[in-house]
């Protein structure tokens, strides 16, 4: 018996080390960063911060691509890459502070890897952007409207699935509620990254 359980013991020990320190880029909100870990292995993502009260000044802009070799952009297009970290994520985009409105916003850290503590983990399989002034989150595709809660136009939520010409979406407002429903794909525009 003591044989048996030191050669469990052994090869328990002789696996471990495969996985210490690895850790894997997850689904969430981190701080300002709405990411999302699609099937294939890429990342989408939007990056929003605002500063001051009354008169406030914003960062926002988009991320898309393989985790290591990212577009960002606005108006105009950087490169950029996410890692994940012991509790967050580390997002790099050297002309970060470039997007608009993020220099005054935006900490310097961001040429040289921005640490974000995961503040949500989620099931977001991608992100899109609310396209109609105002789309209910039906309960199933197709479903009454009547007193649904919506989004709107320019919002970006999570999706939790794809189905059939709809996505079904996630969305937590500015007091922490979170809403979820069905949307038709003529209500909402999927991330693209520009053409370089």
């Amino acid at each position: 018996m003591t044989r048996f359980l030191a050669a469990g013991v052994l090869s328990l020990c002789a696996i471990a080390p495969a996985f210490a320190g690895e850790t894997a880029l997850h689904s969430g909100k981190y701080e300002g960063l709405m990411l999302a870990v699609t099937p294939e292995h890429q990342v989408e993502g939007y990056y929003a911060e605002e500063l001051g009260e009354g008169v406030t000044r914003s960062c926002a802009f988009y991320l898309q691509g393989k985790p290591e070799a990212l577009t960002t952009w606005l108006d105009e297009a950087y490169p950029g890459s996410v890692a994940a970290s012991s509790d967050g994520v580390t997002l790099t985009v050297e002309k970060g502070r470039q997007h608009p409105g993020c220099l005054s916003v935006l900490m310097p850290e961001i040429a040289t890897g921005l640490e974000l503590t995961q503040t949500a983990n989620t099931q977001w399989i991608g992100l899109v952007t609310v396209s109609a002034d105002k789309a209910y989150l039906l309960e199933e595709p197709g479903a009454d409207a009547a007193k649904r809660p919506y989004i709107v136009k320019d919002d970006v939520v999570g999706v939790l699935a794809f189905k059939e010409g709809w996505a079904h979406v996630e969305f937590t407002n500015a007091k922490d509620h979170t809403y979820t429903g069905w949307i038709s794909q003529d209500e909402y525009s999927r991330l693209s990254a520009p053409k370089n």
